[in-house]
């Protein structure tokens, strides 16, 4: 009868042993999640952050609390992401500059664009445009480039700044048309577009000039993307305009740092991906000449290396660097 009991009591702990255990990730989120930014309030980055935010909130059953932490490019905020514990209650932003230009722009950077995150999902894909100021006598992008030709001294362009993607979308639209106007960094794209305007520069690529361009401000000659914009749909793209093989847009998507579990990692995706289909997200996005991407975890990852790829070319052609 002993014995009988002992072995029942051994059958019993073995069940028990062999029954799955309740992991930490079975009740995720149980505390509110932070959303860092990586740059300043007001800009697209954080408008984009702030349409998604309560969105995902909803899907996910908890606050989702935007932190803005901007400095050096974004670079000090990517930083602070890589450092932070892989539980799945902090994720940053982060955009073309932050993941596939600084790294080869920045000497000293203390982070790896692709060791040290797991992107969880792509958010957008934003053209940008090639404008003018309207007193430059071009219409066409064909024109643009006959008339730098022409009086190849008489023309710069604007950027936000060494390595900035304007910098870089211009340089490769440089490259392949052959032209070589001077290169006028300021700092940010406010200033920039201020001095186009005045004509103090005559041209730039930038991706927040469209509302300068529907006020008759600036003159819009191309769309760097894949498609036209919505916002400015009779304007052609690069590759219509006659400039073949030129596709530049920039972009943005949500990170966490390595080592966050997967289970995590695709419910957060699953939630983004519905939350950025929505007819108001959509809406708002189309208003600031955003176009949404979405998809999973690996496909965000192939992006971000192939992206790496192009941008080292590009930076290394412009020769572009930052201490």
């Amino acid at each position: 009868m002993k014995a009988l009991f002992e072995t029942a009591i051994a059958a019993t702990i073995a069940l028990g042993l062999q029954a799955p255990a309740a992991s930490a990730q079975d009740n995720w989120p149980v505390k509110p999640i932070t959303l860092i930014v990586p740059f300043a309030p007001g800009g697209n980055t954080d408008l984009i952050a702030r349409t998604i935010a309560p969105k995902l909130s909803e899907k996910l059953g908890q606050s989702v609390v935007v932190e803005n932490q901007p400095g050096a490019g974004g670079t000090i905020a990517t930083t602070a992401l890589k450092s932070a514990t892989p539980d799945g209650y902090t994720m940053a932003i982060g955009d073309i500059s932050t993941h596939a230009i600084s790294p080869h722009v920045y000497k000293n950077l203390t982070y790896d664009p692709i060791k040290d995150f797991q992107p969880i999902i792509q958010i957008t894909s934003v053209p940008l445009l090639l404008v003018v100021n309207p007193e430059v006598k071009a219409n066409t992008v064909e024109e643009l480039i006959a008339l730098v030709k022409k009086e190849p001294d008489s023309f710069s362009y604007a950027s936000s700044g060494n390595g900035s993607p304007q910098h870089l979308a211009f340089e490769y639209f440089k490259s392949l048309a052959g032209i070589n106007p001077v290169h006028i960094p300021y700092n940010g794209s406010a200033p920039a577009l201020t001095d186009v305007i005045a004509s103090h520069v005559q041209m730039m690529i930038d991706g927040t000039a469209v509302p300068h361009v529907k006020n008759g401000a600036l003159r819009a000659l191309a769309v760097t993307g894949a498609e036209r914009s919505q916002a400015l749909p009779d304007i052609p793209t690069m590759a219509e305009a006659g400039v073949k093989d030129y596709l530049f847009a920039s972009w943005h998507g949500v990170f966490y740092p390595a080592g966050v579990p997967a289970e995590i990692v695709n419910r957060v995706n699953e939630a983004l991906d519905e939350a950025i289909k929505q007819d108001d997200v959509k809406k708002r996005f189309a208003e600031l000449n955003i176009g949404i991407a979405g998809g999973s975890p690996q496909q965000f990852a192939d992006f971000i290396a192939t992206e790496n790829d192009k941008m080292k070319q590009l930076v290394e052609a412009s020769g572009a660097t930052k201490d």
